[in-house]
């Protein structure tokens, strides 16, 4: 996730990595108090509340069907797709394809070879993992998976216009400004398990 320049680095009292708003951004810094809304009179700021509703409730309901159906997570249901679709694809490559830290996709990549879904294979000099394949239980599992497989947020975020997307982007930033932190670890969670 590449967060632009409005945000800077500084430590929580709790010690965890946090961003918070440079205040000669753009965004006014919140103050604790509630302001002027930008939408007076219009509800707009109500209206996109609920735009928020409806793609939290529908990327939750998305992935209660793909644990219903399958017995597995959304995260191991993408995973479990991108092996397939890259055959001998390596843990740091999975990752990156996902967006998510490394060690989160061991954990999956664990999981996965530990129902039987996916193999790995090893480099016969080190023993390190050079490729990773899914099993003909785990090609079972994705034929049976509710579409997109992806998730409905990456998916949908995927067929956006560049334009739209880098909007979304400042956009969005610009309503993260308005929260006293975000903390920089949820920005490598996979959405099923927040």
């Amino acid at each position: 996730m590449n967060l632009s320049s409005n945000w800077t680095k500084s430590s929580a009292r709790n010690g965890r990595n946090t961003m918070k708003h440079d205040t000669a951004s753009t965004a006014p810094p919140h103050t604790g108090k509630p302001s002027t809304p930008a939408s007076t009179g219009t509800e707009l700021d109500m209206e996109v509340l609920r735009q928020f509703r409806i793609i939290f409730k529908s990327v939750r309901k998305h992935f209660q069907e793909v644990e219903d159906r399958l017995g597995i997570s959304g995260s191991l249901l993408w995973a479990l797709s991108e092996i397939s679709v890259r055959p001998g694809i390596s843990v740091s490559e999975l990752a990156k394809t996902m967006s998510i830290h490394q060690s989160t996709a061991s954990n999956i990549l664990s999981k996965l070879v530990g129902l039987g879904l996916v193999s790995k294979t090893r480099n016969g000099k080190d023993n390190r993992i050079t490729g990773l394949f899914i099993s003909g239980q785990g090609q079972v599992k994705l034929g049976l998976a509710p579409a997109p497989v992806r998730g409905l947020l990456p998916e949908a975020l995927g067929k956006l216009p560049y334009a739209t997307l880098r909007d979304l982007h400042k956009n969005l930033n610009v309503l993260l400004a308005m929260f006293e932190s975000a903390d920089l670890k949820d920005k490598d969670t996979p959405l099923a398990e927040i």
